[in-house]
């Protein structure tokens, strides 16, 4: 059997083994952008009108000063991620603790349908290209960075779950290296994103400013 093959088979038996974890993952993180972008929509109107002036503003007044601050933003949001990821890790490493995984990611979620929800229901077509240069590029790497995190911590606390509710003992040290590995790939990503968010998502975002509001 040649090597690719061995890889292929490899992969669909770790598919096979964790997909209710990343179908757990997944649903929440999608379960948090759904009632995210509910919330935006019932929002009071006068929270609306305050959100929205803040937003003109902060858009009609993008240049080099906001690039600035979008640098210094994106380095805050590297550590919160970074920290949403460890606290994930932790959180599987205690089993007691591993539904505060899924609250992490639905969290998550949520953030980014309110953002987008927000964006799309007071600015229309306007929206929808703010949400797509302002919340798609570093998302691109961060949401598959807390998805692998958090699906690998959940694994390792059910892994754990399940050599206590076994006669024979599971091996949890392939596990736990696993997870040890896929925080050190998710840190990796997320260093990506905070380049992105930086560099990229600025320059985008002031384009779309300057021409479209």
């Amino acid at each position: 059997m040649s090597l690719r093959s061995e890889s292929a088979l490899a992969f669909g038996d770790y598919m096979r083994k964790h997909m209710l974890t990343y179908a757990i993952v997944v649903v929440m993180l999608l379960m948090g952008v759904i009632f995210g972008a509910l919330a935006a929509k019932i929002l009071p109107e006068s929270q609306k009108s305050e959100l929205a002036q803040d937003l003109t503003v902060f858009f009609h007044a993008f240049g080099d000063t906001m690039q600035v601050s979008a640098v210094s933003a994106s380095r805050q949001g590297f550590f919160s991620n970074l920290k949403t990821v460890f606290i994930g890790w932790l959180l599987g490493l205690s089993v007691i603790g591993a539904p505060g995984i899924g609250i992490l990611i639905f969290l998550r979620g949520f953030i980014i349908g309110f953002t987008v929800g927000f964006l799309v229901l007071q600015m229309a077509g306007k929206g929808v290209l703010l949400a797509i240069v302002s919340v798609l590029p570093q998302n691109i790497f961060i949401i598959p960075a807390l998805i692998l995190s958090c699906e690998s911590s959940l694994a390792f606390a059910a892994s754990i779950i399940e050599d206590r509710l076994r006669s024979k003992r599971v091996p949890l040290y392939p596990q736990f290296l696993l997870s040890c590995v896929t925080i050190i790939g998710a840190t990796a990503l997320l260093g990506i994103a905070c380049i992105v968010e930086g560099f990229i998502t600025p320059l985008f975002i002031e384009l779309i400013s300057r021409r479209f509001l």
